[in-house]
């Protein structure tokens, strides 16, 4: 890593975490629940922000035109899980401009008009979602300030290219759906989980019915609900929310997060900021340990600096006995740092200034080697 990277470090780093004044041992979270192989257990990754920008929508373009050609490097880490979420940041909605006009299939372009990953105005080729599959993500988030980015129609299609490949979505929902689910109950091995997206707001005020917002009483009637369904072990609420660049979550944040919790969740897994946020164990009022993580940052972006290149491919362990719902076991991390055009997994042999830079949200103790089993780190006490 150059010296410009560390300077760099300290100059995004300092003025922010002088805010927090947290003990660094508090972020080794570990977890009552015992790590026992003869439970039904379940590994969940999740991964923060997926930004196109200008610069890596180009490459694609000139280079593989597959999407996935940008972390193609992060696959294996994907792939430790038994099922993966993503936060998708902008539509996916084929021949759609700016001004919400079909331009029908234009093939696999970037114009700056139909698809476009710039002036905060975002539209990706739908073959983003085949790409994600292909690499071992299993569902997005779709729920997020740029939500909007393409009106109605741009939810809409967006929706249909992701069922096209039976590629699951949460947080939005189609305009001739006003009844449909902002949320998805999917297998994960033996267990049935329950992902729900929110947002805290959309650039483009529209059809606010067809984007699940993080206040308000609907997301917690959801919780409330469908966490107590006989079908369902548990339930995780992706909320999309908090202030740009600031590694500190504000109190709105810890609020709602916590009232989530209570309501039924079994972890809050955040993005937005761009840039990593810590991460918590937090005991319910019903004696329940949940996970909060206020932000996973960026795992795909063009933006610069150390804090908004590096990211986090976090895990949830779960266990089920019978016919109990599930709990957590353990929890983990690994980092991941863009350099140009490509997004790297971080190890003890690559960057000591990346590795410092994530540990002060996720302590040290989580942390797993790029090539390292998750097991070990999620379950100290039995190896």
């Amino acid at each position: 890593m150059k010296q410009n990277l560390l300077i760099m470090f300290f100059i995004f780093s300092l003025p922010v975490f002088s805010e927090d004044t947290t003990p660094k041992n508090i972020l080794d979270l570990t977890f009552s629940t015992p790590c026992d192989s003869k439970n039904q257990q379940a590994v969940i990754s999740f991964v923060g922000d997926i930004l196109i920008h200008k610069a890596l929508y180009q490459a694609v373009v000139s280079e593989t035109k597959h999407f996935n050609q940008i972390w193609q490097n992060t696959e294996p880490l994907i792939q430790k899980a038994d099922y993966s979420v993503a936060n998708l940041e902008g539509p996916a909605a084929q021949g759609i401009d700016k001004n919400g006009l079909d331009k029908g299939d234009i093939g696999f372009v970037y114009d700056d008009d139909v698809y476009s990953g710039t002036n905060f105005i975002f539209n990706y080729h739908p073959r983003i979602f085949s790409d994600l599959k292909a690499s071992g993500l299993d569902l997005v988030t779709a729920a997020n300030n740029h939500s909007t980015d393409r009106l109605i129609i741009g939810i809409d299609k967006t929706i249909m290219a992701a069922r096209a490949i039976n590629f699951p979505t949460v947080g939005t929902r189609k305009s001739d759906e006003p009844n449909g689910e902002y949320f998805k109950i999917v297998p994960v091995k033996n267990m049935r989980v329950v992902f729900v997206g929110c947002t805290e707001y959309i650039n483009i005020p529209d059809n606010e019915n067809q984007v699940l917002f993080c206040e308000g009483e609907n997301i917690f009637k959801i919780i409330r609900e469908v966490s107590l369904r006989s079908d369902v072990d548990a339930l995780v609420v992706l909320p999309h929310w908090g202030v740009e660049y600031s590694h500190v979550p504000r109190e709105y944040q810890k609020e709602y997060a916590r009232r989530y919790l209570d309501a039924g969740a079994i972890a809050v897994m955040g993005s937005h900021p761009h840039v990593l946020q810590p991460w918590e164990k937090y005991t319910t009022k019903n004696g329940r340990e949940t996970l909060i993580l206020y932000s996973m940052g960026n795992f795909v972006a063009s933006q610069e600096g150390l804090d908004r290149q590096a990211g986090t491919i976090a895990y949830l362990g779960l266990s089920k006995t019978g016919n109990q719902k599930s709990k957590i076991y353990g929890v983990a991390y690994t980092p991941t740092y863009r350099v140009g055009t490509t997004i790297n997994p971080v190890g003890k042999s690559d960057s000591p200034e990346v590795l410092n830079h994530v540990s002060l949200m996720y302590g040290t103790r989580g942390r797993v080697e790029p090539t390292g089993s998750l097991l070990p780190v999620m379950c100290p006490a039995n190896h």
